[in-house]
């Protein structure tokens, strides 16, 4: 049974502040839920639907080697998307927080965001939610995401799972096949309009950032300019290059995929570079730019490396039909690497991830599969159902 409890949720943006809002609003009335975020525009959004939320950035601070190491630690460090003293005020405006609020767990989404760095080091139970790469599903997990997650140190200490005895796979992955072959898009290949403010506003408030971010986002405007162009290009290349003879599939991460930058010991030119090292004599490697790669470097380096080795065939299409057809797939931590277990398809991981346990163990992928993936329809239900209650509030299921 559920005993009362008080939450604390970051909702980083627009998105995710329309996600949480409807999914405290189907909570049993004793579980308090409090929101922080750093978009006024998720601000605007949670305040108008009657939620408790506080909008953080009022100040900035002297950095700390606490700060520091937790800033350098989160995605926000690794972009630079906002500079050691920014970083540092939101630290003392979450410790005034934390400490006002009381919360006994944290929810947020993803888990790599300073904001989010700076709530786990509270020691509270923290629970990290994401969408899966299955049409309409979102994950549930303990201490951050795949790598980072509870559920990635139980799998990779070997430790037995089973399914749920009423678990179909069969059944599941045909209605998965289905969903996914009538999937157009990524979510993440584009910006939503509500999404757009905030970006254009931090874009602005350069003072805010880095050199470093602000070099990153030029050079994404570029690739969003330029990406028809390059497109253009790798197609020519793929149109005289007919994958033939043995086919090794590399679905690139995109590059500010935080289980890449923390995660993993390769970044996707140099596993393109291992790979083709490695490739048997005769066999083709096949590989594709992320949907939400616009970095203009990035793909540039890519293009460059195509037209330099004619065994590394560049694919223009989406993943889905290469991960079906490939002889094996290859990925650092990508999420295909699920697409291939859940298929049965041949999958190497080159970083840290759970999936590859899930491509190698049959009853670890039923256990995956039916305990952990949710429909998003389970996050707006009312009353919330209790499985998914019991893994939001982990400290009050034990």
């Amino acid at each position: 049974m559920i005993q009362e409890a008080t939450v604390l949720v970051h909702a980083d943006g627009p998105a995710r502040a329309k996600f949480f809002s409807g999914l405290s609003d189907g909570l049993p009335p004793d579980i308090r839920v409090s929101f922080l975020t750093e978009s006024p525009e998720a601000h605007r959004l949670l305040t108008a639907a009657g939620k408790t939320v506080r909008l953080l950035g009022a100040r900035a601070a002297a950095p700390t080697p606490e700060t520091d190491a937790l800033y350098d630690s989160s995605l926000c460090g690794a972009l630079g998307s906002i500079n050691r003293r920014v970083a540092a005020g939101y630290h003392a405006e979450i410790q005034a927080l934390l400490a006002e609020v009381a919360p006994q767990v944290i929810w947020c989404w993803n888990g790599t965001k300073f904001i989010d760095r700076a709530l786990k080091a509270s020691g509270l139970p923290f629970v990290a939610l994401e969408a899966a790469n299955i049409p309409g599903c979102f994950v549930v997990e303990e201490g951050g995401v795949n790598a980072e997650s509870a559920t990635y140190r139980m799998l990779a200490s070997g430790a037995p799972v089973a399914a749920p005895p009423d678990f179909d796979l069969a059944a599941w992955r045909a209605a998965y096949v289905a969903a996914k072959e009538g999937q157009t898009s990524i979510p993440q290949a584009s910006v939503s309009q509500d999404e757009a403010g905030d970006k254009l506003r931090h874009l602005l408030a350069f003072w805010r950032s880095t050199p470093r971010f602000v070099g990153y986002q030029i050079d994404r405007i570029l690739g969003y300019g330029l990406k028809p162009l390059v497109k253009r290009r790798l197609a020519r290349l793929a149109a005289a290059r007919p994958a033939r003879g043995r086919t090794v599939f590399f679905p690139q991460q995109v590059s500010s995929d935080s289980q890449l930058i923390f995660n993993a010991d390769h970044d996707n030119l140099s596993a393109l570079a291992l790979l083709l090292a490695e490739l048997p004599e005769g066999a083709v490697l096949v590989s594709n730019l992320h949907p939400a790669e616009h970095r203009l470097t990035r793909m540039l380096a890519f293009l460059r490396l195509c037209r330099k080795d004619p065994r590394l065939v560049p694919a223009t299409g989406g993943a889905w039909g290469l991960v079906k057809s490939a002889d094996e797939v290859v990925t650092i931590n990508s999420t295909v690497g699920l697409e291939a277990a859940i298929l049965g398809r041949p999958c190497r991981f080159l970083g840290k991830s759970f999936f590859a346990r899930l491509a190698r163990d049959d009853a670890a992928l039923k256990w995956y599969l039916g305990a952990h993936i949710l429909p998003y329809g389970a996050a707006s239900a009312a009353p919330t159902d209790p499985r998914l209650l019991a893994r939001l509030l982990p400290h009050a299921a034990r």
